[in-house]
């Protein structure tokens, strides 16, 4: 058990506890030294499960292997760097940590304002603020505390990192990213001194048969114990709390909690990074999915435009067969058809020029059909959206100024008389005489 959790960064009672939610059978104590020495072992099966729900078994693992390698590489090489200033120079970082330069230039406005703020209830002053590092402690711990923030930030310069005043508080710039943090006294717990209120209901209670005390037993207290928090990276499962133990101060373990400020810092990067990816990511189907569209709506328009022709085409040999059929007549026939071959032959000649290559070119411009593709950075750029205007597929006579280089749009009459094809109505009135005087 002890080696296969290993290979999955659990321990060996983790994987236990998982074995037996999902009902698989585990060896039992003694089992692999009884197998090495030949002695008699109960190898138990694996039971058919009635719970389709435990088929499947998620194992997360430790926080450290699910980490990316920068975020890792991040904290080991703070780690190095202080390992190998303490090397170097022995003392170095808390004997510069003697100093309190670093509290005149950086925590003044953090002393001022926690020296103004009244204890609550428990015994705690709390103080927050612009270039305030957010402190919640009890008077006699205040100094200890600016002490430790003194030799924190000084132990942060060697490594190049630098206090910066933010609107809620003292950030630690890391790498070029900021880390919030705050430091704050653990409370301890102290036996309850009820309050004359607090006795006086007891009392009643007691008159009316009921022997419970109405105050809880312990009372939040300053603990003396000292924490720096991080304020980043919520449910990350990254260490953010570092605190006094029994077996050593807080003072003892800074190196550690800068290689903690450090972890935090490649992880607020790689997070960033991977946001960036996954916006890059999105722009891009976006951009496949906008080409699909302009692509799928051209072809569409371009097959409108194709029909509309066809349909002249089909109209055109229906009437060109009839053309065939009436100039087959003769004689009194032909006399009489005259009207009707007239009209057809009109009207096949209004179907040439719709069909024509100039009239087909001019009514495509005109409905915005385009049959070259142009290229995806332009085709993305120009597209005009849900709301674009597309004018209507359909085959459109013309007029054509050739000197101003325009074509207007005409209708079938008013081709056909433009053509000559068909009277003037002026010029039919013009050639009525008028009313004599």
């Amino acid at each position: 058990m002890t080696k296969v959790a290993a290979e999955y960064g659990v321990t060996g009672t983790a994987l236990k506890k998982t074995c037996d939610r999902h009902k698989i059978p585990t060896p039992e104590r003694g089992y692999w030294a009884k197998l090495q020495h030949g002695k008699p072992v109960r190898k138990m099966p694996l039971p058919r499960l009635a719970d389709t729900h435990l088929s499947q078994i998620c194992i997360l693992g430790g926080v450290e292997e699910r980490l990316p390698e920068e975020v890792r590489q991040a904290k080991a090489r703070v780690r190095h760097r202080l390992e190998e200033l303490a090397a170097s120079v022995p003392n170095a970082a808390s004997a510069a940590s003697e100093t309190h330069a670093a509290e005149a230039a950086v925590l003044n406005a953090t002393r001022r304002a926690i020296y103004k703020a009244r204890p609550d209830e428990e015994g705690f002053v709390a103080a927050r603020g612009r270039g305030v590092v957010p402190l919640k402690i009890a008077p006699p711990s205040i100094e200890r505390g600016l002490q430790v923030l003194s030799r924190f930030l000084v132990l942060a310069e060697t490594q190049g990192f630098r206090p910066q005043v933010a609107d809620n508080g003292l950030d630690l710039v890391v790498d070029g990213e900021s880390v919030a943090f705050g430091l704050e006294e653990r409370p301890g717990k102290g036996p309850h001194a009820p309050t004359a209120v607090e006795l006086k209901r007891r009392d009643e209670n007691h008159r009316l048969g009921n022997s419970s005390t109405p105050w809880q037993k312990h009372d939040n207290a300053p603990s003396g114990r000292l924490a720096i928090f991080i304020r980043a990276n919520s449910y990350s499962g990254l260490r953010r709390t570092y605190s006094d133990r029994k077996a050593r101060a807080l003072e003892d373990i800074l190196p550690t909690v800068l290689a903690g400020f450090a972890e935090h810092a490649a992880l607020i990067k790689e997070q960033r990074r991977a946001d960036e990816e996954r916006e890059r990511q999105w722009r891009e189907a976006e951009a496949r999915r906008s080409r699909a569209e302009a692509f799928k709506a051209r072809e569409q328009q371009r097959l409108a435009f194709a029909d509309a022709i066809h349909e002249q085409l089909a109209q055109r040999a229906k009437l060109t067969a009839v053309l065939s059929h009436l100039e087959s007549a003769t004689g009194d026939e032909a006399r009489r058809l005259g009207p009707m071959l007239a009209w057809v032959r009109r009207r096949l000649h209004q179907m040439d020029a719709l069909i024509s290559p100039l009239f087909l070119d001019i009514s495509a411009t005109f409905a915005k059909i385009d049959f070259e593709d142009p290229p995806a950075d332009d085709e993305i750029e120009g597209s005009g959206g849900y709301f674009s205007y597309s004018p209507s597929v359909e085959l459109q006579l013309w007029s054509i100024d050739e000197e101003k280089g325009l074509a207007t749009s005409r209708t079938d009459l008013q081709w056909a008389v433009e053509a000559g094809l068909v009277p003037d109505l002026k010029a039919e009135s013009a050639d009525v005489p008028g009313d004599k005087q």
